[in-house]
């Protein structure tokens, strides 16, 4: 008997980000190609869909359809209003599990104070299904500020931080934000760096670039380890 058999897999692990277009889908992606993951985007608002990258970058990947799918390529609390929809977002239910040992990737929209109903925000369906999260940043003007604001936020509400990953390139400059952010935070970061987008090697060098950013999880934090639970 293998160690993990003492052990269940844990059911979900959800990607939030620190900002808007920081690199979520990709790292989404990228986990579950990396450590088999099924997929969820729980609010979806406008084309093409954040489910639509997931199946160019990592096809054998299974996708859950989302629970809401807005039409209005907007904040989901704006869409939602524009379309004349009535749901409460913190009774939007979890995806179901097709197979127990697959843990479920849950996708949220924006950054953590992204409103996703006209009175909640994704930070409080986090909270409210009290799940772990894998935080996603990427480099720009303000980016340690966003990052640490997050990493903040989720500590004060009691949340699991299994993972930090930054998506994107690297300069010079963001070698000294990372250092100052994992000594601010004692937080190690992961990378996920940036991979050809040309239709012929996407894949490809996407793949590459997903190994080792599972890599560099299981030696920071033991990704994989964590997956499991009592």
């Amino acid at each position: 008997m293998s160690s993990k058999d003492k052990y269940m897999r844990l059911p979900y692990l959800v990607v939030v980000g620190s900002h808007t277009d920081v690199g979520k889908s990709a790292v989404s992606a990228a986990l579950c190609y990396g450590l088999g993951l099924a997929y969820h985007k729980i609010v979806q608002a406008g084309t093409p869909t954040d489910s639509d990258v997931i199946a160019t970058l990592t096809p054998d990947t299974h996708i859950i359809p989302s629970a809401i799918t807005l039409q209005t390529p907007t904040s989901p609390h704006r869409a939602k209003k524009l379309e004349s929809l009535h749901y409460d977002a913190l009774e939007l239910p979890l995806p179901t599990h097709t197979t127990p040992e697959t843990t479920i990737l849950i996708e949220t929209a924006g950054g953590l104070y992204t409103p996703i109903d006209s009175t909640h925000c994704v930070l409080d369906w986090v909270v409210y299904h009290h799940l772990p999260v894998v935080l996603v940043g990427r480099h720009y003007l303000g980016a340690i500020n966003h990052i640490l604001l997050s990493i903040e936020a989720l500590k004060t509400r009691n949340i699991d931080i299994l993972g930090l990953i930054i998506s994107g390139a690297r300069d010079s400059e963001a070698y000294d934000s990372e250092e100052f952010i994992t000594q601010y935070s004692q937080m190690p970061i992961a990378h996920l760096r940036e991979f050809d987008k040309n239709t012929l090697r996407i894949r490809e060098d996407f793949a590459r670039a997903a190994r080792e950013l599972v890599g560099e999880l299981n030696t920071l934090c033991h990704i994989q380890e964590l997956l499991y639970t009592h």
